[in-house]
């Protein structure tokens, strides 16, 4: 399943997808109106077709071209504003998130539907001879393509309405943080399904290593795939790597616990478990989404852009993300076989590396930028509710210990400093006065 995922998410920032769709539809259909189009309206009377287009085909071959000739204008303007407003976004928000541009399915279907009108209107206009008369003009194509045309004016103001607001920080913000929060739905149950986290002692002799033997991201791993292989061979394999990581050729990236090393066939078996390609993908990376959302508050603290606005409305998203993976089930570490017998062992994300991940890097930039603190020990303190585990509180006060940390090392102004840690000392109220586990459960 998750490699089903990781490929529709491939083919989702496919920017010439869906636009060839649509042209091939738009083909086939300008051919079967050709072909059929006059059959449709056979039995109308002819007061009711006043609409209908009907000039010779000299007239029609010049209306034709003159909407082609609009058509490759409009377009070509589409073409330049896109390469604008994206360099304009890469320079501001990060070369990373031009994918996000790219996997905008309105974008996707008015660029579909102006390549669309374009090949549909060719289509027609090759079959216009002057010979044909008037009663020989395919009138009804001719009508739709007219027709299809002021569609696509209507489709251009609408295309520059969303790419003008698709260079608001605030608003790309809300598009990934959306982005991340269906990941975190697709990738962790939302109520408690025996995940099994906690790794007992592997009593198993180790018997060797296997290698991946390929340099690159780690996008996927089929972990049903390994539960067979170790099934099949009798062994426990140790997975020390995760999605998302960079892995050498060499390395030990699986051990293989047994009696004996796993044969050739079985060793090539379990590195086709690992998908690897020159990039990171959502499928089965949950810091994913949350490293984007980094991207965007580390360019916005950057000294040549210094908007700490948009790095005060990134914390504000990556909180509501964390507070929803509080709520849900992390991934499975151990993976066992259909008799119980553990098979796997997977090396998954934590509360704590996530928080890491989503706080670590802005807390570093924003050592200068006090209204930025505050507010991230604010949102920290507001994850209080939401942490109801011990390992949870542990990692929401491991960052405000750092933050706290951070500020001592700062050059703030006095009042800066101190407001500053007021806020932290409240957060850490707030996440010290949570029941503790054991309690919570005896309650």
């Amino acid at each position: 399943m998750d490699r089903v995922r990781n490929i529709l998410a491939l083919l989702r920032a496919q920017l010439w997808i869906i636009p060839l769709v649509i042209s091939v539809l738009s083909m086939a259909f300008a051919l079967w109106i050709l072909n059929s189009g006059a059959v449709l309206f056979a039995s109308w009377d002819d007061g009711k077709l006043w609409w209908l287009y009907s000039g010779d085909a000299s007239s029609a071959r010049d209306l034709l071209s003159s909407q082609l000739s609009g058509l490759m204008t409009m377009i070509s303007l589409i073409v330049s504003v896109t390469f604008v407003i994206l360099t304009l976004s890469a320079n501001q928000l990060g070369p990373r998130l031009i994918s996000t541009f790219m996997a905008d399915r309105q974008i996707q279907v008015v660029l579909g539907l102006f390549l669309g009108t374009i090949l549909y209107v060719l289509v027609v206009l090759r079959t216009l001879d002057e010979d044909l008369g008037s009663e020989g003009v395919p009138h009804i194509a001719v009508t739709l393509g007219s027709g299809l045309t002021i569609v696509c004016l209507f489709a251009l103001l609408f295309y520059v309405h969303k790419i003008a607001r698709s260079i608001i920080a605030d608003n790309i913000v809300a598009r990934v943080a959306s982005d991340l929060y269906g990941d975190i739905c697709e990738m962790l149950p939302d109520e408690a399904d025996g995940t099994e986290r906690a790794v007992p002692d592997v009593t198993m002799r180790k018997a060797c290593t296997i290698s991946l033997g390929r340099s690159g991201y780690i996008q996927v791993i089929d972990y049903d795939e390994l539960v067979a292989v170790a099934c099949r061979e009798m062994a426990l394999l140790e997975v020390k790597v995760r999605a998302g990581h960079f892995v050498m050729k060499s390395g030990e990236h699986v051990v293989v616990h047994g009696e004996r090393p796993l044969e050739p066939d079985a060793a090539e078996a379990v590195r086709r478990a690992f998908v690897i390609d020159s990039q990171r993908s959502p499928a089965q990376d949950l810091e994913y989404g949350l490293r984007q959302l980094v991207e965007i508050a580390l360019r916005a603290l950057s000294p040549g852009i210094n908007d700490p606005f948009t790095a005060i409305a990134v914390i504000n998203r990556l909180g509501a993300a964390l507070e929803e993976i509080f709520g849900r089930q992390l991934q499975p570490r151990v993976l066992r076989d259909k008799e119980g017998a553990m098979r796997v062992i997977a090396q998954r994300s934590d509360v704590e590396g996530l928080a890491d991940a989503a706080f670590d890097a802005i807390r570093q930039a924003a050592r200068g930028h006090p209204a930025v603190l505050i507010r991230m020990a604010d949102v920290l303190g507001q994850l209080a509710p939401a942490a109801k585990t011990d390992a949870m509180r542990e990692a929401v006060t491991l960052q405000l210990a750092k933050l706290a940390e951070t500020v001592g090392e700062a050059g703030l102004a006095p009042s800066d400093r101190t407001a500053v840690l007021v806020r932290i000392e409240q957060a850490k109220v707030a996440v010290s006065a949570r029941p503790k586990e054991g309690l919570l459960h005896a309650l």
